[in-house]
């Protein structure tokens, strides 16, 4: 597609605010919520972003005591700086290699703003990147559910465990009853709860929180069989970052602005490869084909199976000091949705063999389960 070697119009760059890297995050977190993303400097040089995933990321949510002044610098994360000289096909690679919420804009030598997510997506759905996927292509399954009863440190680890931004809420008969989103959560913990009076002597924390009463009761949805163009729209226009997937009234995944950037990604990069990667760097680009004949292994094994096309599989590589190496992926199957999991370990092969391992079990779970739901509704037809 010609256009996205265009380069990147001022049109799509909006102001950011800037903070110093010792300011405490509490003073951080309202702006945050209500700008999507604010830039870090230290020594009034550009040090990083930072916004609710990233907070998430660091546990800010899950652990950290939000009176302590942790600074807010500590939860910044360095994200490659955008120009004009940025082509629009490199911009959707770099929120989908980040998975960010914006990206620091740089003028001459000045950061001067930022691009923000949505402008992306807007960009994706006008060049009808999506005109030939349905929602089912791109959701991911199964859907993550706590219970309406549990507190935010639950809702909270179920995120974590699972590698997402976040969880379906449903009541005692497993219907869908709301929906908490990280966001959800730091817009919470960014209200000074302690200066209430009633508050005064109240331990806050995300396990003294029920998560009904934070979750978003309104939830969208969309059935699995309409176009993924018209759930990027329903998410724009609402202003959300994801819909929840229906098949009747029954919730079967949850479409995002994550799957959207990443399905434009692909499509721009599997040209040349169903192996889409993201994440390396000096220390792990030497292994690069290695990983992707790996994968590539893992997509013949699964096109074998009989209505199991692999459409892509994206794969983002990140090394960290206490785990070492982390593995994110996401699998699609061509009208069955995506099948996502994760792994870590001290060392990059056991890892990514644990992860291939285990994707390819799930997809093999699920073709059991739709052979076995064929052929319970050929029975009923039959009778």
């Amino acid at each position: 597609m010609q256009a996205l070697f265009e380069s990147l119009p001022k049109e799509f760059v909006t102001k950011t605010v800037f903070y110093d890297y010792k300011t405490p995050v509490t003073e951080v977190l309202d702006k945050v919520s209500k700008q999507g993303a604010v830039v870090v400097l230290r020594n009034r040089e550009y040090y990083g972003m930072v916004d609710d995933r990233s907070l998430f990321r660091k546990g800010t949510l899950k652990s950290l005591n939000f009176s302590k002044r942790f600074p807010v610098g500590k939860f910044a994360a360095k994200l490659p700086i955008l120009d004009s000289e940025t082509s629009l096909g490199r911009l959707i690679g770099y929120f989908h290699d980040f998975s960010a919420k914006a990206l620091p804009y740089q003028d001459g030598k000045r950061i001067t703003g930022m691009v923000k997510r949505d402008v992306v997506v807007s960009m994706i759905v006008s060049m009808h990147m999506l005109s030939k996927a349905k929602v089912v292509d791109i959701m991911s399954s199964p859907v993550v559910t706590v219970g309406s009863g549990s507190n935010v440190s639950q809702a909270t680890g179920a995120m974590e465990k699972n590698r997402i931004a976040r969880v379906v809420v449903v009541n005692g008969s497993g219907a869908v009853a709301g929906l908490i989103s990280q966001r959800d959560i730091s817009d919470r913990f960014s209200k000074p709860q302690e200066r209430l009076p009633e508050k005064k002597n109240y331990v806050f924390s995300p396990s003294n929180v029920s998560v009904d009463s934070i979750m978003r009761t309104s939830v969208y949805t969309i059935d699995s069989g309409r176009p993924a163009e018209e759930a990027a729209r329903k998410m724009l226009e609402n202003k959300v970052s994801s819909l929840v997937v229906t098949k009747g009234s029954r919730p079967v995944g949850i479409v995002a602005i994550r799957d959207i950037v990443e399905n434009a990604a692909a499509s721009t990069a599997k040209t040349q490869s169903r192996v889409v990667l993201s994440g390396l760097d000096d220390s792990t680009r030497e292994y690069e084909q290695d990983v992707r004949d790996a994968a590539n292994r893992l997509i013949s094994k699964i096109d074998r199976f009989e209505g199991s096309d692999v459409d892509y599989v994206s794969l983002n590589i990140e090394r960290h000091r206490e785990r070492n190496y982390e593995i994110r992926a996401r699998l699609a199957l061509r009208g069955r949705g995506v099948v996502f999991a994760h792994s870590s370990g001290y060392n990059l092969d056991t890892a990514l063999s644990s992860l291939l391992n285990g994707i390819y079990k799930r997809v093999r779970s699920r073709k059991e389960n739709f052979v076995s739901d064929r052929k319970l509704a050929e029975r009923r037809y039959e009778e």
